[in-house]
């Protein structure tokens, strides 16, 4: 469903307050696909000044993925409800919490023993500023007529392309390509999440888990959102529906975001 919400004036210690007030539509849909559960899990909403939007997938072949995703989106709505510190502060507050707790939890029950989650989550504020905290294979992009940006993957195959072992196009379908470097509740690592920040004026938004983006190329990925517009609800459902097309077996989320013309 979209959904239309109207900001109050907010200040962020980053900048300058702007008296401007804006409008932002959203849109979310999960599916679990060929899966048994969904392992996936999304929030989208206004949280006290911010509209606040992330997607957590449960890994693979851990006990419980499903529990360590609604630990981490359930962080990410308590630390924004908080409302203490600017945004970085509390999207950075949120994943060191949901580390915590995915950890003691699953230390302290065995059916629950290993489980862990990516996550990437945002909030918009009135000004149209966007901030971004990305960790895992979960990813941004930022689409417009003349842009498409997406997220740095914490993964074993980006650090393959970012020392040019390999392509972009041969990263494909690489079949180490569902193994991560970093996540959330990980007991053998440390969470170093990446931080993006910027305006989103006249642009979308969209965070997707694995099983949408890596099996629908980027190029239509930027496709069906442009030709669709402000129809949010069509994007969602046609990019779910591509990645089904194309034989994805994993759970399918996309969060789509764009400001009210």
């Amino acid at each position: 469903m979209i959904r239309e919400v109207l900001a109050t004036a907010t200040n962020n210690s980053h900048r300058i307050m702007r008296k401007t007030v804006k409008s932002v539509r959203y849109s979310g849909r999960s599916e679990k696909g060929l899966r048994d559960i969904n392992e996936d899990a999304f929030c989208a909403g206004k949280i006290g000044r911010y509209w606040v939007f992330a997607v957590a997938d449960g890994l693979g072949g851990h006990a419980a993925g499903e529990v360590a995703s609604g630990i981490a989106i359930d962080c990410v709505n308590k630390a924004f409800r908080a409302g203490e510190g600017d945004p970085k502060t509390m999207l950075e507050t949120a994943v060191r919490d949901a580390d915590a707790q995915i950890l003691t939890r699953s230390a302290g029950r065995d059916d629950e023993c290993g489980m862990a989650t990516t996550l990437t989550a945002a909030c918009v504020d009135e000004a149209l500023h966007y901030t971004v905290i990305n960790l895992g294979d979960t990813r941004a992009h930022f689409i417009s007529a003349d842009r498409f940006e997406v997220t740095r993957d914490h993964s074993y195959v980006q650090g393959l392309i970012d020392s040019g072992e390999i392509s972009p196009e041969e990263a494909w379908h690489h079949p180490k390509s569902n193994v991560l470097i970093q996540a959330i509740g990980d007991p053998d690592g440390e969470v170093r999440p990446d931080i993006y920040e910027g305006d989103l004026t006249g642009s979308f938004l969209l965070l997707t888990s694995d099983g949408l983006h890596d099996y629908v190329r980027a190029g239509w990925i930027r496709e069906i959102v442009l030709r669709n517009g402000m129809n949010l609800d069509l994007s969602c459902e046609e990019l779910i529906a591509a990645a089904l097309k194309n034989d994805s077996d994993d759970n399918i989320t996309a969060v789509l975001v764009h400001p009210e013309k």
